[in-house]
């Protein structure tokens, strides 16, 4: 069962940058193991770090771009894309406030593997990756948490890898709901109503359907009263039936 989420924050840049001094103030990166690293070496951690304000639609990095930095999703969004056919860009991982965006390129080496943009205003920590570096030797379980979190993110993909050959497109898609509403919903009465993050191409592409398909498949939920869609939101208008159902899919 999915648990209810909390209301989410959305901080300015300027309560993020008046929460700086102090790593476990902030609403985000202070209920993660970045606050460890910040306690382990505090002044040269919380210098380096930058918050940032990137628009609705705005380009984070491109494929190939050197790692630079480490990204803390403070609120709204990050997708990575890479090329699909005919050169249109595929979206291949959402990235939800709370997370942090470009490790897994600084593990492997090289440049960055996708394109990372921001489907919606959004609030980022920018840690350089010299200040990374040290916080990973400082604070020893840093590093290993995030080997954890990038060994969950590969196992995600596979399931959905999984998902795709084993699930017709409308259960898909009420996975791919369940996968918004912890970080972007809040409750409606019986409900939830998620601020969706995403357009449509970009929910077909993660859910492994085109956008025709998932346009079906949202005039089905909407049929069920499973899901109601708009441009920016998603109704969820009994939270225990979602649950059960996904539940169930997921099993």
């Amino acid at each position: 069962m999915i648990s209810n989420p909390p209301s989410p924050t959305l901080p300015s840049v300027a309560r993020v940058c008046a929460v700086s001094v102090n790593c476990r103030a902030c609403p985000v990166v202070g209920e993660s193991v970045w606050a460890g690293a910040a306690s382990a070496d505090s002044d040269a951690f919380i210098q380096a770090r930058v918050p940032l304000k990137i628009g609705r639609g705005k380009t984070l990095f491109r494929e190939g771009d050197a790692v630079d930095a480490l990204y803390v999703v403070i609120s709204g969004a990050v997708v990575l894309y890479r090329p699909g056919s005919r050169g249109r860009p595929i979206a291949i991982h959402l990235v939800a406030p709370g997370h942090t965006v470009g490790f897994r390129a600084l593990a492997e080496g090289g440049g960055h593997r996708a394109t990372a943009r921001c489907p919606q205003d959004s609030v980022l920590c920018s840690i350089p990756v010299h200040a990374a570096e040290i916080a990973f030797a400082a604070h020893r379980p840093l590093e290993r948490v995030f080997l954890r979190d990038l060994t969950l993110e590969l196992r995600g993909m596979r399931e959905r890898l999984l998902q795709i050959s084993c699930l017709g497109v409308r259960d898909r898609l009420v996975l791919m709901l369940g996968r918004l509403i912890r970080p972007y919903a809040t409750e409606v009465g019986e409900g939830w109503l998620i601020a969706n993050p995403l357009a449509r191409t970009d929910m077909a592409a993660l859910a492994g359907m085109t956008p025709e398909t998932i346009s079906r498949c949202i005039k089905q939920l909407e049929q069920e009263n499973m899901a109601h869609f708009s441009r920016r939101s998603i109704l969820i208008p009994s939270r225990q039936r979602m649950s059960v159902e996904i539940e169930r899919l997921e099993q």
